[in-house]
């Protein structure tokens, strides 16, 4: 039996939607539920984004190093498989990423394979990420005839590929491929076209994952080849959509969304009754999809000021800048906060 998670995020620091102790509680949270789906038997794989950056708080490596020792040691007889995917991998070739560490420590553990190239394994192939769609490309043509092919990326997306951070299978690469089954990670909302099967991911580190309908699930592949989605969190009971004039301090959610339409010259006290929620909610994201009338009321817009508040241009950066790169930005960024 092999059992398949994806998109752990672990180290996620999320900065929309929470506060200072409500971000190390989702990183708690994704940790907890991250030990809890590991499987008491058969063989595991993790199909990519293992982490949520490619750099992550060492106190997240070290628990995930923790929990995937104990497993492989309590298991000697089966497989941890350790995929590759495009949050895990270094943008810089000298520098070593929290996936390559964890890699490492791991590796002298005999049933420990950690996949960074196209590899054929038991159950199939793998493609882990790779660092851009022309090198996809060529491996997904060289895939031999195999009853599961294991990937990460997204699926007919024209505008991921154009895009090396995000890789693209299109539909007729999908047709012409000579595996019976394509199970594909990196989306986090499930879907099942074909013998294309997308799980979805399993934990939840933001409101946006809850946005499909379904609940969350992780896959499974047995002896004979079958093919199953197990559910493993109910969407009804972590996730929340509020208008804002309800009574949503009383929400237990974990996650939680707020919406509805609000006049001009109201918003900016909706506002601060969400930010006065997040200060003492035990939800661990709560967003704002409020909209606000224009002053002539004939149209809206997204309140997108209560998340632009949030939003952080360094952080942002940091997955288009090497850690050189982004280390002088730093020092520049510090010296012209000093000189103003």
């Amino acid at each position: 039996m092999l059992t398949i998670l994806n998109d752990v995020h672990a180290g996620a620091i999320r900065s929309a939607g929470t506060t200072p102790f409500s971000q190390f509680a989702l990183r708690t949270h994704i940790l907890n539920k991250f030990e809890e789906l590991l499987p008491e038997s058969g063989d595991l794989m993790i199909l990519g984004d293992l982490f949520d950056t490619n750099n992550v708080p060492l106190w997240d490596v070290s628990k995930v190093l923790f929990m995937l020792s104990k497993w492989v040691t309590n298991r000697p007889g089966n497989t941890l498989y350790l995929v590759c995917g495009n949050h895990d991998k270094s943008k810089s070739s000298n520098v070593m990423s929290s996936f390559d560490f964890l890699g490492t420590m791991l590796k002298v553990n005999d049933n420990v394979t950690v996949i960074t190239e196209p590899t054929a394994i038991k159950y199939g192939y793998v493609i882990p990420h790779l660092i851009n769609q022309d090198l996809f490309d060529q491996a997904l043509a060289s895939v031999p005839k195999c009853d599961n092919l294991f990937l990460h990326c997204n699926y007919d997306n024209n505008f991921a590929a154009q895009s090396d951070q995000s890789l693209n299978l299109s539909a007729e690469q999908a047709k012409a491929c000579l595996a019976s089954r394509i199970v594909i990670a990196h989306e986090h909302h499930a879907r099942s076209l074909g013998k294309v099967v997308i799980p979805g991911n399993q934990i939840a580190s933001s409101v946006s994952d809850w946005l499909s309908p379904g609940d969350k699930q992780y896959a499974t592949i047995n002896a004979s080849n079958e093919f199953e989605l197990v559910k493993c969190a109910d969407r009804s009971a972590e996730y929340a959509e509020l208008d804002y004039t309800a009574d949503f301090t009383s929400c237990d959610a974990k996650f939680i969304r707020i919406t509805g339409t609000v006049a001009a010259d109201t918003a900016s006290k909706l506002i601060t009754a969400i930010s006065k929620f997040r200060q003492r909610s035990s939800a661990l994201v709560i967003t704002s999809a409020v909209k606000t009338l224009s002053e002539d009321g004939s149209e809206t817009f997204e309140a997108a000021l209560e998340e632009a508040k949030n939003f952080s241009v360094m952080e942002a950066l940091k997955d288009f800048l090497t850690q050189d790169e982004y280390t002088k930005l730093e020092k520049l960024h510090a010296k012209r906060a000093n000189t103003n």
